[in-house]
């Protein structure tokens, strides 16, 4: 187990704002009061829970965050290898744990009474509920250990939550001159999409709901039976193009909510941030989910006064590390030579200028669509059938990959990333067609995440460089130099290449973030 120095924190947020925040230190079985100063100040793990709740308040007095955060019940979520616990955090909390760990139910009550301010602080309820939280700490190293996880958790993950936090504390800039213009346009855009939506596919004037758009599908003929409906919607060619138009619809919808939550007031957001935002550790974004807003309305981001924005992004990336851990020549070939959607569709699928269908049917490919399918799907976009079935036999290497992760994932019941990240199976017997597409998405995107992650660490420790918003594998910062952008854009590339073992050369790119 790595041997840091850590302390248990307890604190309760005063939920008016008027500073009577409350901070405990768990020393020696006893709880003794401290402040945010001291928090911030001790130099080893500061271990809680629901860190999001106070970290604004640990910012806004000490302009800092601790040098290492735990949240226990992230912490707990990361390493377990079930997405379902990330589901379930949104309904359950702490108190839903400390049982398992000596804590009386009554303390458990109690304790949620007291955290939410329901009840009077009652320092023996807390300190008992304390001592179940270290406990609670002690056993997840331990299982961290042992799953092969601790050294990822410590290494990337509780840097990565430290800096993407401290991000999120300071806040991104809003445009609010621009802001109100911006949500009057996403409401115009929402509403013309959505009446041309209702007409195209004869749909009631409402972003569908998800019963609504299973129900389209199954009346089109589509067998959602061991797929997601995102999937089906992402991946699979419709007739009247439905997947592509249904996804635009949500996007407006999003867009259109969260400029709608934006104060204009204000000048600035702090989203709650999920460092182990899903099952392969991508970062989410919430309250608001700035990352879901398209292209168009960005603008609303802006710089900090004497700064710039600046836009890095990985270029190809999921094919370049698909190339790598396959080892597959003619996948890394193409990864090489350039555009791979776009040689893909000209010189294999005779899709001349049709880079989004090449895509589509190259990532379907990827994570496991079936042949026959995958080939009905190459035709119904306008590719000979002769030259797709030629086209995905190109990456045998790839195929032989793919089928030693399903023998791994049926044989050991679960599949891991580089450094752990493990997804554990549900469920006993033959692994299902989506078992064997998660299965690989885990390993796939999973190295995703964590080469991005290291990438934050690396980019975090640049001087002139201010990390604003992270957009799922790319980044938006702030910098004042000119040769700012270039050395990140290194920073990148060398912790791909790196992470995969230099089996292919890392490429990112400086791109547009937000229409000039």
């Amino acid at each position: 187990m790595i041997e840091l120095p850590w302390k248990l924190l307890l604190f309760v947020k005063d939920f008016t704002g008027q500073g009577g925040d409350l901070f405990y230190w768990l020393e020696d079985d006893r709880l003794s009061e401290t402040d945010a100063e001291q928090v911030v100040g001790y130099p080893g793990v500061v271990v809680c829970h629901d860190f999001w709740i106070i970290r604004d308040v640990l910012f806004d007095k000490t302009q800092d965050l601790p040098e290492s955060i735990i949240d226990i019940d992230e912490f707990r979520i990361t390493i377990s290898g079930n997405p379902e616990d990330r589901i379930s955090r949104e309904k359950v909390d702490i108190t839903s744990e400390l049982g398992r760990y000596g804590a009386s139910s009554t303390t458990c009550s109690t304790y949620k009474k007291m955290f939410n301010r329901g009840v009077e602080f009652d320092v023996n309820v807390a300190c008992e509920a304390a001592l179940a939280m270290a406990k609670m700490y002690l056993a997840l190293c331990d299982e961290a250990s042992a799953n092969g996880e601790l050294e990822r958790f410590f290494s990337v993950e509780v840097p990565v939550y430290r800096l993407l936090q401290k991000a999120m504390s300071a806040g991104i800039t809003i445009n609010s001159a621009g802001l109100s213009d911006k949500r009057s346009e996403a409401e115009f855009d929402y509403f013309f999409c959505l009446k041309n939506y209702s007409a195209k596919h004869d749909m009631p004037l409402e972003t569908p709901t998800p019963t609504a758009i299973e129900d389209k599908l199954y009346e089109a003929g589509f067998d959602l039976s061991g797929v997601s409906t995102q999937y089906v919607l992402e991946f699979l060619p419709h007739e009247h193009d439905f997947g592509n138009d249904t996804l635009v619809l949500q996007d407006f919808d999003s867009a259109k909510q969260v400029l709608s939550s934006l104060a204009i007031s204000s000048g600035r957001v702090r989203p709650i941030i999920d460092v182990f935002g899903a099952r392969t550790s991508r970062v989410h974004l919430r309250s608001p989910s700035l990352q879901n807003i398209p292209k168009k309305y960005r603008t609303i981001i802006a710089a900090r006064e004497g700064t710039e924005l600046c836009y890095v992004d990985f270029d190809q990336y999921e094919v370049g590390i698909m190339a790598a851990l396959s080892e597959d020549s003619e996948l890394a070939n193409l990864y090489k030579a350039g555009d791979m959607y776009d040689l893909f569709a000209s010189n294999h699928l005779g899709l001349e200028g049709n880079r989004k269908a090449a895509k589509q049917l190259f990532l379907s490919y990827a994570y496991g669509m079936s042949k026959k399918a995958l080939i009905d799907a190459a035709v119904s976009l306008g590719a000979d059938r002769g030259r797709a079935k030629a086209a995905f036999r190109l990456f045998s290497r790839y195929e032989e990959w793919k089928r030693s992760i399903w023998e791994e994932f049926q044989r050991e019941g679960r599949v891991a990333t580089i450094l752990g990240n493990h997804y554990k199976r549900s469920r006993a017997g033959q692994l299902t067609a989506k078992e064997q597409r998660s299965a690989v998405s885990q390993v796939v995107q999973g190295t995703a995440s964590l080469i991005f992650k290291k990438a934050l660490i690396e980019v975090g420790d640049l001087e002139d460089v201010t990390i604003v918003l992270p957009m799922h594998d790319a980044l938006l910062f702030e910098h004042r130099l000119p040769k700012t952008p270039k050395k990140v854009v290194a920073a990148f590339e060398q912790v791909m290449t790196e992470q995969l073992q230099k089996r292919v050369q890392g490429k990112a790119s400086i791109s547009q973030f937000a229409p000039p």
